[in-house]
């Protein structure tokens, strides 16, 4: 009796020793999987993009429309018929051709009969550039806004069709055409607003927004 108490009380013991272990073990597991996995309450705290100032608009610049030369010492041969124009100015704006007469839809400059650098009146796009034996070298330049410019008599070009050009490039030199063989060596400048011809007088030197209101 007394060697079953005491192999009993050996085997409980193995056996809360075992559980004891047992205990020990899965609480060092459990707390080493604790101290691996981070702390919600110790993140770090998401890093804030700068905040860029409001934008301000930026304001949106017109050119102004400039005569098609760089000259100074230029002359004006031809000018715009309109039959409010003084008589002097009708009588620039005849252009014989043939046996027939034609009013002249833009206007005419010259300079001493010498060539000269012909620059685009505004940034635009080059949609036409034509050779005509009666006109000479032609360039069409659509500057938006229902704004074309028109060059004719040109002796040279330095664009093709399609090309982006800026205000005051060159694109050719003045020559001679069949048209108007009195002129001599100019360039024959046109205006066309929505398709209609307008007096480049009007409008050089006013900015391109301005043109609507200038038109009636």
């Amino acid at each position: 009796m007394k060697n079953w108490i005491n192999r009993m009380s050996k085997e409980k013991a193995q056996r809360f020793l075992f559980i004891g272990v047992l205990i020990l073990v899965f609480s060092v597991f459990f707390i080493s999987l604790s101290l691996l996995e981070p702390s919600p309450n110790h993140e770090d705290p998401p890093e804030e993009l700068p905040q860029e100032p409001p934008g301000e608009d930026i304001p949106v610049v017109y050119e102004t429309i400039l005569a098609p030369l760089n000259v100074v010492d230029y002359q004006t041969i031809r000018k715009y018929w309109s039959y409010d124009a003084p008589t002097e100015d009708q009588h620039l704006s005849i252009i014989v051709f043939g046996s027939r007469y034609y009013m002249s839809k833009g206007i005419s400059y010259s300079k001493n009969d010498q060539e000269f650098e012909v620059i685009a009146c505004l940034s635009g796009t080059v949609t036409k550039v034509v050779d005509s034996p009666t006109y000479g070298k032609c360039v069409t330049i659509d500057h938006g806004e229902g704004l074309v410019s028109e060059y004719m008599s040109l002796s040279t070009l330095s664009v093709e069709e399609g090309d982006e050009v800026e205000q005051g490039f060159v694109i050719g030199f003045s020559g001679t055409n069949e048209y108007d063989q009195e002129a001599g060596v100019h360039v024959h400048f046109q205006l066309k607003y929505q398709d209609k011809n307008i007096n480049p007088e009007l409008l050089i030197g006013k900015k391109i927004n301005e043109v609507a209101s200038l038109i009636k």
